[in-house]
């Protein structure tokens, strides 16, 4: 199934941002509250606060590519390269929710593989559904085939009401999800439950 573009008005853009903008925010909050005043960050709590702050900063970069339609020119990377590169990107996410973060190549290492736009794709859509994961380990398994790209999230959750074809009126649509599901219409990235597992398969541009 592909995953639809929703209708976006620019309250709703707003509100998304100011959502996600407040669970910064508590985050940071969350931070100080457990910070001795007479003594400097321990490391974990550095690790923390600089995870929050990168998420801070993947907001801000999503909302401009909403608003503005600024998005990363499409490129390509040998596998090693680009898988140290996304692992670069859910390494905040691992410190934040304590949560091992695992990316295999099953087929297709020789493989040119589509970045920075897929790898900002993957590591979003992980975020999703990582804490769900935590505290067990994230697996990611990527396969090039024959057309297209396969990444798989095996033992993963149901797929998140907000990345549904038709999510509920109720379904929590923050900034993530919003930015996922416009960037999945420029990817042609269609997404589905299969046998325990999320797989989202990207074909190959034509």
């Amino acid at each position: 199934m592909m995953i639809a573009d929703p209708h976006q008005t620019s309250e709703r853009l707003w509100r998304t941002v100011l959502h996600d903008v407040n669970n910064l925010l508590a985050g940071l909050q969350g931070v100080l509250d457990l910070s001795d005043p007479a003594q400097p960050l321990s490391p974990r709590n550095r690790l923390r606060l600089e995870a929050t702050l990168h998420e801070g900063r993947n907001v801000v970069v999503m909302a401009r590519a909403l608003a503005l339609e600024r998005v990363p020119d499409t490129g390509s990377l040998p596998w090693p390269e680009w898988r140290q590169s996304l692992l670069q990107r859910l390494e905040p996410l691992s410190v934040l929710f304590s949560c091992p973060v695992e990316v295999a190549c099953v087929a297709g290492e020789g493989a040119s593989w589509p970045a920075p736009l897929l790898q900002d794709w993957a590591a979003a859509f992980s975020r999703q559904i990582l804490p769900w994961v935590a505290p067990g380990t994230l697996r990611l398994e990527a396969e090039a085939g024959d057309g297209g790209f396969c990444l798989r999230w095996p033992s993963a959750p149901p797929l998140p009401p907000a990345l549904r074809p038709d999510p509920p009126e109720d379904a929590s649509l923050n900034l993530t999800s919003l930015w996922l599901r416009a960037m999945a219409v420029r990817l042609a990235v269609e997404v589905r439950e299969e046998d325990g597992a999320l797989v989202a398969w990207i074909p190959c541009a034509s």
